[in-house]
């Protein structure tokens, strides 16, 4: 079984040319489930608001593999799982498999208390409610106005702020009895030991991005950290573990 792990696109329709380099790159990645782990998008804001672009890389996406995940990040906590499924494409909240556990990745950012208090607030079913009613034109302005905010937030804070907290990289891993967790959001690409297991994190796009290989066999568990491009994926770290062993080796 081979999975891909990828996340933090950042579509935006005023760059159509990135829509194509993320296809062609996904293209050379064969794989039998296709996780996409958040913020595909860079701003969801209703499915009347997507474009042709949007559209044609979640048919892609569920075409690709037998099985596509579609875990919202905080950028596209909006999309429905009914509109996904015209892709065939399944709405997961995370995904837990064969001792790996994959989530955006937010969750585990609790020192950035201004944005948990923010996450609070926006995923209330009223605020929701509230924000799609408003006219499409008025959803798009909120939207580039909160991306405006975030960018600020995000210059003006300690780099340490936005990163994953040890503690809540354990408690995640002991909830689901992980040996690896796999996530998006931070933006810092890596794979760590943990005091559980592994810590594997994906990276964000431009034309080109990194994902993870989780590849499982009878004997063998095998995670890889990928370059994926439209000339194809390149494996810069791989880390393996013996089927009952809770050691894991790195090979590269």
């Amino acid at each position: 079984m081979r999975r891909l792990i990828v996340s933090d696109f950042h579509l935006d329709p005023a760059e159509p040319a990135r829509y194509q380099a993320a296809i062609e790159a996904l293209s050379h990645c064969t794989c039998d489930q296709l996780i996409l782990a958040g913020d595909i998008f860079e701003a969801w804001v209703g499915e009347d608001g997507a474009t042709e672009h949007d559209k044609q890389f979640l048919e892609f996406c569920g075409g690709h593999s037998g099985d596509t995940l579609f875990i919202r990040g905080n950028r596209d906590f909006l999309i429905r799982h009914e509109f996904l499924q015209i892709f065939e494409i399944r709405l997961v909240e995370h995904l837990v498999c064969d001792g790996m556990i994959v989530i955006h990745g937010d969750e585990l950012c609790t020192n950035d208390h201004a944005y948990q208090s923010f996450k609070q607030e926006v995923r209330q079913s009223a605020w929701i409610e509230q924000f799609l009613q408003k006219p499409l034109s008025d959803r798009q302005e909120i939207a580039e106005g909160l991306r405006q905010a975030s960018r600020e937030a995000q210059a003006n804070r300690p780099e340490a702020i936005g990163d994953a907290v040890s503690s809540e990289i354990e408690l995640w891993m002991t909830r689901y009895s992980a040996a690896v967790l796999v996530h998006g959001h931070t933006h810092r690409p890596a794979i760590q030991p943990t005091k559980n297991g592994l810590r594997a994190v994906t990276s964000d796009w431009g034309y080109t991005g990194i994902g993870i290989f989780a590849d499982t066999f009878d004997s063998e568990q095998i995670i890889s950290l990928a370059h994926l491009a439209p000339t194809g994926p390149v494996i810069s770290e791989q880390w393996s573990r013996q089927a009952g062993m809770p050691e894991w080796k790195r090979n590269s």
